[in-house]
């Protein structure tokens, strides 16, 4: 029998289960889970992928959830994952103009990268009026 190697929980997971825990204590009042799911971002805003962490958050809520409520929990993790990639473009032509400059040669791509993530914001903004509370 092999066994499955494990990795350490992140220090922010430990952090957000305790901090989940104690609300639990305090018997919250059942919130909408799209409000949690923007909050998770938030609190995961430090991480290098936040979309990525707070997917593995959501994942780890073993609270019972209706399909509705997972599609409106996707939608904005999408968003927020399209967001993500739009900064990346938005770096990367920043970072090729700064290593070359703006040329005629170089003003396609410049130009291309910004219309890329552009079209990535606009995406994020779809998706974010998908969610239906």
């Amino acid at each position: 029998m092999t066994s499955i190697p494990t990795t350490p929980r992140p220090a922010s997971l430990d952090a957000l289960l305790d901090h989940t825990a104690a609300l639990d204590t305090e018997q919250r009042p059942d919130t909408d889970w799209v409000d949690d799911v923007r909050a998770v971002l938030a609190f995961n805003a430090s991480e290098a992928d936040t979309a990525l962490a707070t997917l593995r958050d959501v994942l780890l809520d073993d609270a019972p959830r209706t399909p509705a409520q997972a599609l409106a929990a996707a939608y904005v993790l999408l968003a927020a994952h399209s967001r993500d990639l739009a900064a990346l473009a938005e770096q990367h032509a920043d970072d090729y103009r700064a290593e070359r400059g703006v040329t005629r040669s170089t003003r396609g791509l410049i130009t291309g990268m910004r219309d890329v993530r552009r079209m990535l914001d606009q995406h994020a903004d779809r998706l974010d009026k998908q969610v239906q509370r």
